[in-house]
């Protein structure tokens, strides 16, 4: 199992565990807002635990903000100075923009301006990036980048769950959800930008060798992808160009397999 999947399931497993109880009616959620930056930090978390009803804790969820930050707004004018020096053939000044991104943030645009930097430094002429990270849409209302990309595939509705917190890197999304319903009792989507979609499908293998049990082919949306389980845990996964996305369950009783029918309906909401 990846390693933030498994931190993440281990906090959520202390969170549900009054769930899998029948004398316990109670259960602790998390409520709020998490606001994160579109370069992949989370900057506050205004989120809470609360105890609560069994019965009221749909009413209760976290939801998300994306914003650019102070940081990473200086940043992006530096990307797109980069790339228009790119599209115009000025290795020189895109080099200068580049190295400044780099000195600042290493990791930014996930690891692209690094990329383009190392192509310029070894003779090369890198191609312009599509992507503008950390910067907003025609109308200025809606962050784009690398989070905002990925936040589609762990939204704050996902009908029958409700919504917990998200942890972030410039490269991949984890976030974890509390069934409504049903025999699990934690649900856990981890989304990761691969370099490519040949890395992302090579990802693949790897999730089979994490879930040897029960081992299958699926489709999901049109989407290659994968079925499979281990002791208290069944899981899918499916290729999205140059992501790869997880969706993992526990199974509260009985077996895992039977949670196939819930993580195929939860990958069709999310890869549609």
């Amino acid at each position: 199992m990846n390693r933030a999947v498994a931190v993440a399931l281990a906090a959520v497993m202390l969170a549900v565990a009054p769930l899998a109880g029948c004398a316990r009616k109670t259960v602790t959620v998390r409520t709020g807002e998490v606001v994160v930056c579109t370069a992949g930090e989370v900057i506050e978390d205004r989120t809470k635990e609360l105890e609560v009803p069994v019965s009221e804790v749909s009413k209760h969820s976290v939801t998300t903000k994306v914003v650019t930050c102070e940081k990473h707004q200086g940043l992006a004018g530096l990307w797109e100075a980069a790339q228009a020096a790119l599209a115009a053939g000025d290795t020189n000044a895109a080099r200068a923009k580049l190295a400044a991104i780099v000195a600042k943030d290493p990791g930014y645009a996930g690891g692209q301006a690094k990329k383009q930097l190392d192509e310029i430094e070894g003779g090369g002429s890198p191609s312009p990036g599509t992507s503008q990270p950390g910067t907003s849409t025609a109308g200025g209302e809606e962050p784009v980048g690398p989070v905002a990309n990925l936040l589609r595939y762990v939204p704050d509705v996902i009908d029958g769950y409700t919504a917990q917190g998200i942890t972030a890197d410039p490269a991949s999304i984890t976030r974890d959800y509390l069934p409504l319903s049903g025999n699990a009792d934690l649900m856990v989507i981890m989304v990761e930008q691969m370099v490519d979609a040949k890395k992302a499908a090579a990802g693949l293998d790897a999730f089979r060798q994490t879930y040897p049990d029960d081992a299958a082919g699926v489709t999901v949306e049109g989407k290659q992808g994968r079925f499979g389980t281990r002791t208290g845990y069944a899981a899918i996964a499916f290729v999205d160009g140059s992501l790869l996305v997880t969706v993992e369950m526990h199974v509260r009783t009985g077996r895992p397999v039977d949670l196939k029918p819930a993580l195929l309906k939860v990958g069709g909401i999310i890869g549609g």
